[in-house]
């Protein structure tokens, strides 16, 4: 019995107080220097998100920014500890016995491994994720918080507990209270440096927000399931056309960026300028890929769209997030992806200044025959197989009768496949139809060429047609299923009112 109770086991071991205070203080420092390192590093990489890859700036709000913090003070404090107790065991080893030195060498040991491995590790993981993160917008596809809160609360936990069973081999007495000791102290820490902040997040936030068009102004895009992509991005502008802080009837017009506001009678100016900047050519090729906001009427985008017809920039794509994405309209893959269209036919001035005379002179007793004219397609219409869809803020005809969306789909469907390449679908779309509701019925007539496209593309190269891109294949497709929709010009539209007004007048 003796000799089990002078073992060295048994052996009551002391650490003294100050060897304990200064670990603790070194624990607390050591923890506060990892800690504003980590969150450093970690804002750092938010600003590089910004400038860099996709540019889709990491956003963090006010309860991500506290867990992520937390996350962070947490492994700041595992090392924090396993720097305390490698100098509270080094610091009082020289007083024990050979036994008791051999079980603190394996606890400094078991510490060391799992101290430089974690911060191997975890090092090679941040850098990885650092670099991800700059290049492509992962928080679309990773988000820690929603995922892997499970790895962001047992990581931190096991790392710091992976010491304690060869530190209990030190400790013969109070072993609950030694444990209880150092967890409330990690917890207290954690928690407390969470609340520190080595940056003010906000204001860096709202710094880089405030060149955002899209966050200023809370730009929200149409949804579409037709897709088509830009890839000449040398010759594209982007053209923001979104609702006025102060005057939400008013839209606003920005060319390429927030510092570059347009008024409208200065669209033509600024596309001019645009075209300059590249090559003669491809002065031609120069497309404008329009990020438009949902609740603007429609009202509001015809004249816009006039003037860039106008100032010969007639390629435009409507920029769109896809439907039923996983990914929100603001995902960088969507901002050049969208509905692609020509606006035609080429602007006439001689075509307009013929109405201005016409609309301002007496009609009555006079006859006036309007000749065909490639200035127009209004006479030319009749000589193909056409319906006519009207649409309205409340409700959308076909030939002048009213019709569901989803019977819509089917009979456009099975006209276009019937009467394809020589079809034409006049789309007509009221003032006050908003532009999301324009996008989705656009989107509609879209989506049924793409599907006659795929079906022909498969049947006869057995590759869909997404599959080609230049090649004589897809050429051969589209020559077969052609884009065939009409949208008026506004000329065509007054020459339309002004032919009723002359039948009217003259029966």
């Amino acid at each position: 019995m003796k000799i089990r109770q002078n073992g060295f086991l048994k052996k009551r071991q002391e650490f003294k107080p100050v060897n304990i205070i200064g670990g603790l203080l070194l624990w607390i420092l050591t923890a506060y220097i990892f800690y504003a390192f980590f969150q450093i590093f970690r804002e750092s990489f938010r600003l590089f998100t910004a400038f860099f890859g996709d540019r889709a700036f990491l956003v963090l709000t006010t309860t991500e920014n506290y867990t992520y913090n937390l996350f962070y003070a947490a492994v700041a404090s595992v090392l924090g500890y396993a720097f305390a107790l490698r100098f509270t065991l080094q610091s009082s080893q020289y007083k024990f016995g050979r036994k008791t030195k051999s079980v603190i060498r394996r606890t400094l040991n078991t510490e060391g491994f799992f101290t430089w491995t974690f911060l191997f590790w975890f090092g090679k993981l941040g850098s990885m994720l650092g670099i991800w993160y700059t290049v492509y917008a992962m928080q679309y596809d990773l988000n820690w918080i929603k995922n892997f809160s499970v790895i962001l609360i047992l990581l931190p936990v096991i790392c710091f507990y992976s010491t304690w069973p060869s530190f209990n081999r030190l400790i013969p007495n109070n072993k609950a209270k030694w444990f209880v000791g150092i967890t409330i102290t990690f917890i207290i820490m954690s928690f407390g440096f969470a609340f520190k902040n080595f940056t003010n997040y906000k204001k860096i936030n709202k710094n880089i927000l405030s060149n955002s068009i899209e966050h200023v102004f809370d730009l929200k895009k149409a949804k579409s399931k037709s897709q088509q992509r830009l890839y000449r991005l040398s010759i594209v502008i982007d053209i923001y056309i979104v609702q006025d802080t102060l005057n939400t009837e008013v839209p606003v017009i920005f060319f390429n960026d927030i510092e570059n506001r347009v008024d409208f009678q200065g669209i033509k100016h600024a596309v001019a300028v645009e075209r300059s900047k590249i090559s003669e050519w491809d002065k031609h090729n120069l497309t404008a890929n329009l990020h438009v906001d949902k609740r603007i009427k429609m009202e509001e985008i015809k004249p816009i769209l006039n003037e860039l017809r106008e100032a010969e920039l007639r390629k435009i794509q409507f920029s769109t997030a896809v439907k039923h994405s996983q990914y929100p309209a603001d995902y960088p893959v969507f901002k050049y992806s969208g509905i692609q269209k020509t606006l035609n036919p080429k602007y006439f001035s001689e075509f307009e200044n013929f109405l201005d005379s016409v609309e301002n002179i007496d009609l009555k007793g006079k006859t006036i025959k309007i000749p065909e004219s490639r200035m127009y397609r209004n006479s030319s219409l009749k000589d193909f197989n056409r319906v006519k869809i009207n649409l309205t803020p409340d409700t959308v005809m076909l030939n002048g009768q009213a019709i569901e969306p989803l019977k819509l789909e089917k009979l456009i469907y099975g006209f276009i496949k019937k009467y394809s390449p020589t079809y034409r679908v006049i789309f007509n779309v009221e003032d006050k139809v908003r532009y999301e509701r324009y996008i989705q019925f656009l989107d509609l007539l879209y989506t049924q060429l793409d599907r006659l496209r795929n079906e022909l593309s498969l049947e006869s190269y057995n590759q869909p047609y997404n599959y080609w891109y230049r090649q004589p294949e897809r050429d051969s497709i589209e020559k077969q299923f052609p884009m065939r929709i009409v949208e008026f010009s506004i000329e065509e539209e007054r020459l339309h009112k002004l032919i009723k007004k002359i039948d009217s007048i003259n029966p």
